[in-house]
């Protein structure tokens, strides 16, 4: 008898643990519309589809350990203060770099005190030691809040590939990195809730109201100090 109850116990627990898995894989592999959620989803996989499932909520990025502009080691630790505009560039890039880093630093500057951290993450660190990246700052104009992070090449091509699904290896026709025009929205809990072309005046203005939501998500109960402008102002913020 007692046999038999813990075969039946076992068989129970199999079903259980078997339904279970199979959920999570339907959940992984129908990852829904935005039209169904009123939340910003989750990018967990290189794919680069929005997900709102249990197993993307549960991704993060990597940890990481890189030096910023001002020589001072950096750790994820970065990310845990709430929204982080993340992007990836190289200083000796005269193309789509620019356009993308003056687009993100009016977003910046018309965010004022709503406006969340700022992080581009070079990859090209062999060139872009921490003076380079200082002296970059200094002729773009950044504002001293903004993060430049450069490391050891390898450290830095793991954590592009893995953790924001760029490859950063395969050079270009002009033997430069490739131009990254991608800018990812990380949240507090070090996961990727939006992905935007930083080449685009109407990305910036998406991921404008994105910082908006994603705040509010974070905000303390009851917290609804935080609002986005309306279509018109914050076009117009991106587009001068």
């Amino acid at each position: 008898m007692k046999r038999r109850l813990s075969k039946i116990v076992l068989a129970s627990g199999f079903l259980l643990a078997a339904g279970a898995a199979w959920s999570l894989w339907a959940d992984w592999r129908n990852p829904g519309s935005a039209l169904a959620h009123d939340t910003l989803p989750f990018y967990a996989s290189s794919d680069l589809r929005p997900r709102w499932g249990r197993i993307s909520s549960m991704l993060r990025v990597d940890g990481f350990e890189f030096t910023d502009h001002r020589e001072t080691a950096v750790d994820d630790r970065l990310l845990d203060g709430g929204p982080t505009v993340v992007n990836l560039f190289f200083a000796g890039c005269v193309s789509v770099c620019p356009v993308s880093m003056d687009l993100l630093r009016t977003l910046q500057a018309s965010l004022g005190a709503q406006a969340p951290r700022f992080v581009s993450l070079t990859v090209s660190p062999l060139t872009d030691d921490a003076r380079a990246l200082a002296n970059y700052s200094s002729k773009f104009g950044l504002p001293k809040e903004w993060v430049l992070l450069t490391g050891h090449p390898q450290a830095v091509e793991a954590w592009a590939r893995r953790s924001l699904y760029s490859d950063i290896t395969t050079l270009g026709a002009d033997g430069l990195p490739p131009h990254t025009e991608r800018a990812f929205l990380i949240d507090r809990g070090h996961r990727i809730r939006g992905l935007y072309d930083a080449r685009s005046p109407h990305e910036m203005v998406r991921l404008r109201y994105d910082i908006a939501r994603l705040k509010q998500e974070e905000a303390p109960a009851g917290d609804q100090s935080i609002s986005s402008s309306s279509p018109s102002e914050a076009t117009a913020v991106v587009s001068r």
